[in-house]
């Protein structure tokens, strides 16, 4: 097993329509099957990604904001709540979002890693995978809308 997923995609739209498409949670509801998060993007505030049921809000994913550089770059960690996996530090994932203008497109680049080494690894790294096939286009989509 790999310990990092890459993901590269051209968006044609600009670093700021991007960047909102990143940690805007109306966008982020549109192409993270229909979760949405709480946080204030700034490093060492929490990231809590939820789903509304039964009128309440529901924890999907956790996490903690490591970096924030405005329409460059975003880095958070990620735990899935409620997985039967102790939640401790070792067992975080970090995501990093890189953007890179240039023109009228910009290059997004997503890095997920830490699957080596925390609890499910293997199933959590599959389980990535899958759901970036899915997720990947849509947020290219929305973040080309505007």
């Amino acid at each position: 097993m790999e310990n990092t997923i890459e993901l590269k995609a051209t968006i044609k739209a600009s670093a700021e329509e991007v960047w909102d498409t990143l940690t805007n949670p109306d966008k982020i509801e549109k192409y993270m099957f229909g979760s949405r998060v709480e946080t204030d993007w700034k490093p060492g505030s929490k990231t809590n990604f939820y789903i509304e049921q039964d009128e309440k809000q529901v924890t999907i994913v956790k996490g903690e904001v490591i970096r924030n550089i405005p329409n460059k770059l975003l880095e958070h960690t990620l735990f899935p709540h409620k997985s039967g996996i102790e939640d401790i530090p070792e067992n975080y994932v970090v995501i990093t979002y890189e953007i890179q203008e240039h023109g009228d497109e910009v290059d997004l680049t997503i890095t997920q890693k830490g699957y080596k080494y925390v609890e499910n690894g293997l199933e959590r790294y599959i389980d990535t995978q899958k759901g970036w096939k899915v997720a990947l286009p849509l947020l290219k989509g929305v973040a080309e809308k505007g």
